[in-house]
């Protein structure tokens, strides 16, 4: 009996990737209602991989998916494949700003209380530059300063960069093309890929014992829904955002553990002052590509706190990620598809240009014409209101071959960072092992009676 997963982006390609790793042999199909991939943040989101910037609870999770990212990049090329790269992150800081210090932030909920990920990182960044080594007499690759900072962002009159993460805690990956190269994989081990297919219900026998999934289809010929039934033994639900809309058709009930969209705007530019990779010397003294990404504070230019990311593509040329710009007022739409035509031109603009003060040699009218657009984008982030994603089976469901009902979901601004190690752990579960991280502090609440709903 199949491993159906419900949902496509980064953290369901996972489960299917280690799942099939595992056991070659088992049957594994992906279930999306949308008619194509990577349309929310498994494709529009920054890439940024950190190690260490979680509480206890997480730390365990993020710094096995750390090592999952390093291992499968040297693996199977990476770095050329979906641009992966040893990274250095840097927070601006402002010497007439509000001191920032002081404040416990937890890594995981970020975003919950309005902070940037520079806060975070002056909690927990110490183990990854403990190992950094000293920057002195050490030769800086042109497109450096000579404090090991990037050329490619500006520095605000008055404004220091300080460096907050070394490439023993940090890298970088162009999320979409990592996706990418996941599906491919996947697709090659057998796993069933099912585009435009929603969700309805459980398939039961005439006993009431869950047999699989009703499901609709949509047809290209016809654009009408098409009834399917896929048996199943085992149900991951890994949708992102749509995981309670997902959840709440299944069980009949709201997850106990709730999750809230975030949207963001993003926008990717590339600059002439960074026009190919840069080299800089690894703990062996070896020359390597390395990435770099700026944190910046709220200022007088700008209300949030924008964060810029460079990072290597599949076809060799650089580029810089742009976002923070988050609106709440945004509605959740029916598909990620929906995202593009909810953008609006004011914020979108706001964020450009924040872009072009950040990153253009230009200024005034002319700012950001140095600069060439590759795109602009509003995902949607799922964020758990406990602040840690959800790994966890669901009550006391059970399938009539014995499978269970999973969720893996509510990773919030860290789904590329923990994504490969949720798709290890889970397929662990699923094989029937002890999780390599205990998933105690990821699990749903038992206090709600998961009673399902009949479903005809």
């Amino acid at each position: 009996m199949s491993l159906v997963i419900i949902g496509g982006g980064i953290v369901g390609l996972s489960i299917a990737y280690y799942s099939t790793l595992a056991d070659p042999s088992r049957k594994v199909i992906i279930v999306d209602s949308e008619k194509s991939l990577f349309l929310s943040a498994s494709g529009f989101s920054g890439g940024y991989i950190v190690r260490d910037w979680f509480s206890p609870s997480v730390l365990p999770l993020a710094e096995l998916s750390f090592l999952l990212h390093r291992q499968l990049a040297e693996d199977h090329n990476g770095r050329k494949l979906w641009g992966y790269t040893p990274s250095n992150g840097y927070s601006l800081v402002m010497e007439q700003g509000p001191e920032a210090g002081g404040k416990k932030v937890r890594g995981e909920d970020w975003l919950l209380h309005g902070t940037s990920r520079a806060e975070v990182a002056r909690t927990y960044v110490s183990r990854s530059l403990a190992n950094s080594g000293s920057d002195k007499n050490v030769k800086r690759d042109s497109l450096l300063r000579p404090d090991g900072s990037p050329l490619w962002t500006n520095i605000p009159a008055g404004g220091v960069l300080e460096k907050i993460s070394s490439p023993s805690g940090c890298a970088q990956v162009e999320p979409r093309q990592l996706c990418e190269w996941l599906l491919q994989r996947c697709e090659e081990r057998g796993v069933e890929v099912h585009l435009g297919t929603k969700t309805v219900a459980f398939a039961k026998d005439s006993q009431g014992s869950i047999v699989g999934l009703h499901v609709q289809k949509h047809s290209a010929k016809t654009g009408q829904p098409i009834p399917e039934i896929i048996p199943c033994k085992d149900v991951v639900i890994s949708g992102g955002c749509w995981t309670p809309r997902i959840f709440q058709t299944l069980v009949g009930e709201k997850m106990s553990i709730g999750i809230r969209p975030l949207p963001g705007y993003s926008i990717v530019v590339r600059s002439p002052r960074y026009n190919r990779p840069i080299l800089e010397d690894d703990e062996s003294a070896q020359q390597v590509e390395t990435s770099h990404s700026i944190f910046y504070p709220p200022g007088p230019d700008w209300k949030y706190s924008p964060e810029a990311m460079a990072r290597q593509t599949r076809d060799g040329r650089p580029e810089i990620f742009v976002a923070g710009l988050n609106n709440e007022a945004h509605l959740l739409p029916e598909l990620a598809g929906g995202s593009k035509a909810m953008m609006e031109e004011p914020l979108m603009n706001d964020l450009k240009k924040t872009a072009f003060k950040l990153v253009s040699t230009q200024t005034g009218a002319s700012a950001g014409d140095d600069l060439e657009i590759v795109r602009e984008g509003l995902c949607f982030r799922p964020v758990s209101e406990s602040g840690i994603p959800i790994i966890s089976e669901v009550g006391d469901i059970k399938t009539k071959t014995g499978g269970r009902l999973y969720v893996a979901s509510g990773h919030g601004p860290w789904g590329i960072t923990l994504s490969l190690a949720t798709g290890f752990v889970m397929s662990e579960v699923l094989q029937g092992k002890a999780p390599s991280v205990s998933l105690d502090d990821f699990k749903l609440k038992s206090e709600s009676s998961f009673a399902l709903r009949p479903r005809l």
